[in-house]
């Protein structure tokens, strides 16, 4: 009888393979005394490890490009800049010269120090920074002993195998979806970890958070990982197996069938035309987008052009990046999004790389703000390029009306200064707010008289609303789209704009699953963002709803008390 491990679902697909148990969580450190002599060559070698570990994951960030969704760029940035950092880098070079140790040992002493001050902090964001740091700990670890993944697995294929691990860093997942690696079963993480949104973008089928797995499975044990459900069969029987590979040939012509859908219209089984728009910011994401029948982009992320540099892109860096975007969707809409830094990130633009609180601190609109001379510089830009296409402006993180007003202002600024200069440029284009904080939801009616148009980012409305971070694994059972407060804040959102004629889109992850569709389509939801890739399965998942039963159950489903009966209100139980 087959034995089953319960995790939970990372990444769709069902993978069958023969198990790899890594044991990457426990890497032998050496330690040894160094002659005095041999000091500075243990120095250059822990400083020469330090340039590979910082090669490898640039080369990663480079590979990876438009791939990903930006939360993990966000995270393989924050890696890199914890490679820059004194605190993880210079400490073990005082270890190496105070105590003539091993550079692999002094870096486990500075990593031990560091892990103990994170987890005495009482702030839940920090504490769980610790994971980021013992990633980036055994990157350099790996360049010291001259080890990494490929040296472990060989050269050989693996189509056939499910790596068993306790982690996996991003640049793994790649290499091993490149290498066609049948599903990943990992002891660590939630659905909302950086391995488990990359796994999901790559199409690696994954479950993460499997307790003991590297115990309980066996090298070379066959196993099925149901990427779906979230539990592994380790020696399933002839049924099993003959089922499961039934499911994968299933999803495979599932595949191909929804290429189909690529130039049909979006709609639902009672014909309402729905507007799906791409989330982008890359060209191949642009030109999926064109592929896959998208409305125009309803979310350009311009923060890829201040990534990995020391300084902001120049106004003309800027004008041209966002003209080969508009000349890409070739008269569709693109929808640009001011300067947005997420949490885990901090750019060297004026800001304070130690802020207390990252998540509630200088990010979106207010960073802007903060420095307008570097606001206005993108805001040229965008008025420059706005006579090349169809251009809207997006305000990330708006709070309050004041936001709005005062990016209104600098707008203005921008055209008078282009006007006098005689630069040729559109004095005006469509203005936006992301609605994500619980705030500017609330506000939703004053706000609209003054933006065009509203995009609610549900990743940080969800994350705020219930304070929950979503990056946080030790909290992440409590992070719930289906939430009633949620729920009644997106139903206020979009009554108000349909009942003042402004549009409003969704993004985050709740667009881009299925499963939220029928609540999302019973709230009067017209207008989804999503990465282009998703667009399909949404389209194919459109076509099965009809939203007349469900727009008369809204009642009941913003009358639910909790998650469960929500779900129940929206299936009509």
């Amino acid at each position: 009888m087959a034995l089953i491990l319960s995790g939970q679902a990372a990444a769709k697909g069902i993978g069958i393979g023969r198990a790899r148990v890594l044991e990457s969580g426990g890497i032998e450190i050496p330690e040894y005394t160094l002659d005095a002599d041999m000091v500075g060559a243990e120095i250059e070698r822990f400083r020469a490890a330090v340039t590979v570990a910082r090669s490898g994951l640039t080369e990663v960030a480079e590979r990876l490009g438009a791939q990903v969704a930006s939360e993990v760029r966000e995270f393989i940035e924050t890696h890199l800049l914890m490679l820059e950092d004194d605190a993880l880098i210079e400490a073990p070079l005082e270890y190496i010269r105070a105590r003539s140790c091993n550079a692999e040992w002094a870096l486990k002493q500075a990593r031990d120090q560091l892990m103990a001050a994170f987890e005495a902090m009482e702030d839940d964001y920090f504490r769980s920074r610790r994971d980021d740091v013992d990633q980036v700990v055994r990157r350099i670890l790996n360049a010291l002993l001259n080890r990494n993944l490929r040296s472990v697995l060989g050269d050989d294929p693996l189509e056939d195998t499910v790596i068993v691990a306790d982690d996996l860093e991003p640049g793994e997942v790649h290499g091993l979806a490149e290498r066609h690696v049948a599903a990943l079963m990992l002891e660590s993480g939630g659905p909302l970890a950086h391995t488990s949104i990359l796994a999901r973008q790559l199409g690696v089928p994954c479950i993460v958070g499997v307790l003991g797995a590297r115990q309980m499975v066996n090298e070379g044990q066959l196993l099925i990982v149901d990427g779906e459900r979230g539990f592994a069969l380790i020696d399933p029987d002839g049924e099993r197996l003959t089922r499961y590979r039934e499911r994968q040939g299933e999803q495979r012509r599932r595949a191909q069938q929804l290429l189909r859908l690529r130039r049909i219209a979006p709609r639902t089984a009672d014909g309402e035309l729905v507007q799906l728009w791409a989330n982008a910011e890359q060209t191949r994401d642009l030109e999926l987008a064109r592929e896959h029948g998208a409305a125009g982009v309803g979310l350009f992320r311009t923060e890829f052009l201040y990534l990995r540099r020391g300084e902001a892109p120049s106004e003309d860096e800027q004008y041209e990046a966002y003209v080969e975007a508009l000349k890409a969707m070739d008269g569709l809409p693109v929808t640009l999004r001011t300067l947005d830094i997420g949490a885990d990130k901090h750019l060297p633009l004026g800001q304070d790389p130690h802020e207390p609180n990252p998540a509630l601190g200088l990010r979106g609109i207010r960073l802007s703000l903060k420095f307008p001379h570097l606001f206005l510089v993108q805001l040229r830009a965008i008025l420059r390029a706005a006579r090349h296409g169809n251009v809207k402006i997006l305000l990330p993180m708006v709070g309050g009306l004041d936001d709005v007003l005062r990016a209104r202002e600098l707008i203005r600024e921008a055209a008078e200064q282009l006007r006098g200069e005689g630069v040729a440029h559109e004095e005006s284009v469509p203005l936006g707010a992301m609605i994500e904080v619980p705030a500017a939801a609330i506000q939703a009616p004053i706000l609209f008289e003054h933006i065009d148009f509203a995009s609610v980012g549900t990743n940080d409305l969800i994350q705020y609303t219930l304070a929950i971070d979503r990056g946080n694994q030790a909290v992440a059972r409590w992070y719930e789209p289906f939430h009633p407060a949620v729920v009644r804040l997106l139903s206020s959102v979009i009554d108000t704009g349909r009942a003042l004629g402004k549009s409003v889109a969704l993004c985050g992850e709740m667009a881009s699953e299925p499963r939220f569709a029928p609540m999302l389509l019973a709230l009067g939801l017209t207008d989804f963002s999503l990465h282009p890739r998703g667009i399909l399965e949404l389209k194919d998942a459109l076509a099965q709803i009809d939203r007349r039963p469900l727009l008369a159950r809204k009642r009941a489903i913003l009358a639910a008390r909790d998650a469960t009966a929500l779900q129940q209100a929206v299936a009509g139980e």
